[in-house]
């Protein structure tokens, strides 16, 4: 066969794969969500880094260019590592933010085929258009985050589990083993669903899948691709890097943070979905009845049926209900591997009641059926406009004062400021936190004369004794930026030590 041919051949199955509705309407979707990404991309491109994100980039220019960098052994380094080799092609967020987009995208185009998967097209379709507007992944495909990362690789992890665990496809399970280790290279939590798989394992077989041979296979590749950052973590930290990590977000008392952590998520969920939604995703768990019903025979004969609904309530509730355990604080991002599960199970709602109301009125059932996406598409698109928007200049105060104190200081010179990750980013200058005492920070000025520029502001926790400090010492402040014109309410201010 000629290049020519090959070319038209091409060309063809491509025509015939649009031609089909299902398809055009999986394009459309997926356009949309592109057009929606890339509109918020052009506005957000330069964007004020936040704590977190900075802290990301400084480890990244440390393997880059060699500057100074302490690790932490809560930050996972496989982003960084991304984004060093980003670096190293002249790059500054601009590929990093791309590379964010790119998975944002496949995170849709993975609710696409996980909902497929389990259920059929129709439902495959709606899921992917929820996640395609949801406000959680719209806004943080824009923050040099691991979250979009977590979900990316999380979606299609379980996605493959369940072609292992349904179609016992060993394949399947290996493809799962890997894209879950390189999640959770990118965050921890990513591999919350094999606790998830885990417990299924055991309703479904009981203990006899321990004698699967492919799944000391799967185990062993899991673990062979995280053993170069076990043995970097225990170099860097003299010791197993994940429980150093765990340590570092553990709450105090494990049974009131479950307690109260997964309650706080829940009671958010208005805020997720809206008050109507949140009424279709509750309809669709109710609809998952016969899991508690029939939990016998799910047990016994292992029901196909019976089988979906598990796989899906466990890889919706085990992220919400270990993130409130594990980390002793809530943030929304640290459930989103949880909305695919939520958007697949709306969806299976809507399509069921669609089909009972068309058996009497197509019409209605149709109008119903756009009027909820109408609806969900403007509650989700407002929330994302509003954070988007009102996040877009925070921290721009400290960014400029990092800027400003690389224009203003010798390279030699050491900053003393709460804000340390991002204003070690934009001066490209050594930082030195607020030690807890006045008499420690005393010690430290008197041995180190490079302490040069001292940083109050209030984007970050400062000691009480630090904020009068300047006044009470003399400090000359040299630059400052004000919540106001009338520079009467500072929010950042920026004093010479010394001469």
């Amino acid at each position: 066969m000629g290049e020519s041919e090959e070319i038209t051949l091409r060309k063809e199955k491509i025509m015939n794969w649009i031609r089909k509705p299902s398809n055009l309407a999986f394009f459309g979707i997926l356009v949309f969500a592109i057009v929606i990404r890339l509109y918020y991309f052009s506005m957000t491109l330069n964007q004020p880094l936040w704590w977190d994100e900075a802290e990301y980039m400084d480890m990244a220019r440390h393997w880059a260019f060699g500057s100074s960098y302490i690790f932490d052994a809560v930050r996972q380094i496989f982003f960084p590592l991304i984004i060093a080799f980003f670096l190293g092609l002249g790059s500054d967020v601009l590929l990093p933010r791309l590379f964010l987009l790119g998975l944002s995208i496949a995170s849709v185009i993975g609710v696409y085929y996980l909902g497929k998967e389990i259920y059929n097209t129709k439902i495959a379709l709606l899921s992917c258009f929820f996640m395609s507007v949801f406000y959680l992944n719209i806004f943080f495909t824009y923050r040099l985050l691991v979250d979009i990362h977590s979900l990316t690789f999380f979606t299609f992890s379980a996605l493959f589990f369940y072609r292992y665990l349904i179609k016992n496809s060993k394949k399947s399970l290996y493809i799962a083993s890997v894209l879950i280790a390189i999640g959770t290279l990118f965050k921890l939590s990513t591999a919350f669903i094999l606790p998830a798989v885990f417990i299924f394992l055991l309703v479904t077989e009981k203990l006899s899948f321990i004698k699967k041979k492919e799944l000391w296979v799967a185990a062993s590749i899991f673990l062979l691709i995280l053993t170069p950052y076990f043995i970097w973590g225990y170099f860097e930290f003299n010791g197993f890097v994940l429980t150093k990590a765990s340590a570092h977000v553990a709450p105090s008392d494990y049974f009131e943070r479950f307690f109260g952590g997964s309650k706080d998520y829940f009671s958010l969920f208005p805020v997720y979905l809206s008050w109507p939604f949140l009424i279709v995703f509750l309809l669709g768990i109710a609809l998952m009845y016969q899991l508690v019903l029939g939990f016998d025979i799910l047990v016994k004969k292992g029901d196909k049926e019976l089988k979906k609904y598990l796989y899906l309530f466990l890889i919706l509730l085990l992220p919400i209900l270990l993130a409130s355990l594990m980390i002793d604080h809530n943030e929304n991002r640290y459930i989103i591997n949880s909305f695919p599960s939520i958007f697949i199970i709306s969806s299976f709602f809507i399509i069921k009641s669609y089909n009972f109301i068309k058996n009497k009125n197509k019409f209605l059932a149709i109008f119903l059926v756009v009027v909820l996406l109408l609806f969900f598409a403007f509650f989700q698109l407002k929330s994302t406009d509003s954070l988007i928007k009102g996040k877009l200049n925070s921290y721009s105060e400290v960014r400029e004062a990092g800027l400003w104190l690389k224009q203003n200081s010798a390279p030699s010179d050491i900053i003393v400021t709460s804000s340390h990750p991002q204003i070690k980013y934009y001066s490209e200058r050594e930082i030195m936190p607020f030690p807890e005492s006045e008499e420690e920070f005393e010690l430290k000025l008197s041995s180190d004369k490079n302490l040069q520029f001292y940083i109050i502001s209030a984007f970050e926790y400062h000691p009480e004794w630090s904020y009068t400090y300047p006044q009470r010492n003399n400090l000359t402040p040299i630059n400052g930026y004000f919540a106001d014109s009338e520079q009467k309410q500072p929010l950042l201010l920026i004093y010479k030590i010394g001469d």
